[in-house]
């Protein structure tokens, strides 16, 4: 399960990269349009589509990340980085949400972007370092009986 969950973790990494790269393509997407006239909200929502939608699977797959952490027994620690990832997420939600009625809150959205990632990246760089050195890992052999004299 602990292989499980690291692969997980690399997988959300991608995740967020692939995220930031379609607001960057929503972004030029609507500088593009605005180039051959106005730009109204429709068509921004249309650019930033694909952000939006794919952004919900990101925030599901932060809940997968932090009820995968306790099953593959990770330790407290990672199990409480792994739910500080999932509440960095539903920040993010309520960042895009509130960001469209004051703009001072939606210059968060992206500063948040890059603390979701941090912390992602650090947790997969942990639970790597602990694959490769054993460091971070439960000892789970059985203690040595003692024998009676």
């Amino acid at each position: 399960m602990r292989t499980i969950f690291r692969w997980w973790l690399v997988l959300m990494v991608v995740l967020v990269v692939l995220q930031v790269a379609f607001a960057g393509y929503g972004a030029f997407d609507v500088a593009d349009k605005a180039a051959s006239g106005p730009v109204d909200e429709e068509s921004v929502d249309d650019s930033f589509g694909l952000h939006s939608g794919f952004g919900y699977l990101v925030v599901l797959g932060g809940l997968i990340t932090f009820v995968l952490a306790p099953l593959a027994r990770v330790g407290r620690p990672r199990v409480l980085h792994s739910l500080a990832i999932f509440v960095l997420l539903i920040v993010q939600v309520l960042l895009a949400w509130f960001g469209s009625e004051a703009a001072w809150i939606g210059a968060l959205h992206p500063v948040n972007a890059f603390l979701i990632l941090g912390a992602l990246g650090s947790l997969a760089a942990m639970e790597r370092r602990a694959a490769r050195t054993g460091y971070g890992i439960p000892d789970t052999t059985p203690a040595p009986q003692q024998t009676a004299v």
